[in-house]
């Protein structure tokens, strides 16, 4: 299914950065949630993620991930998201969360 086409300036909004994911802990009372800590260089984000399914807290501490930044912050069972990890997800439902492939600074841009 593909989706709606945008152009490059609506594109040009999303401030998509490296982040290195510091801490994680799974969200009490929820199957799914993961509360993540990810260091951005300059400074940190709290981000809630629905993929305790396949992710433990412990194996995603250290990963180089992509996060969109400027999402607008959303709660989630009380708690605050104030961004999101990209990931992909097959059409049996694996994810594969997007990393980078070399080491690089936290807060970089991606584009």
């Amino acid at each position: 299914m593909t989706k709606e086409e945008i152009d490059i300036d609506s594109f040009k909004k999303i401030d998509l950065k490296v982040g290195k994911i510091i801490a994680a802990e799974n969200v009490e009372k929820s199957n799914k949630l993961i509360k993540i800590k990810v260091s951005l260089g300059d400074g940190e984000k709290t981000i809630l993620s629905g993929i305790r399914n396949q992710y433990t807290a412990e194996e995603l501490v250290g990963k180089k991930i992509i996060i969109i930044d400027n999402l607008k912050p959303a709660k989630f069972m009380g708690l605050e998201s104030q961004g999101m990890l990209l990931a992909a997800q097959d059409k049996d439902g694996k994810l594969a969360l997007l990393t980078v492939d070399k080491d690089i600074e936290e807060g970089s841009s991606v584009s």
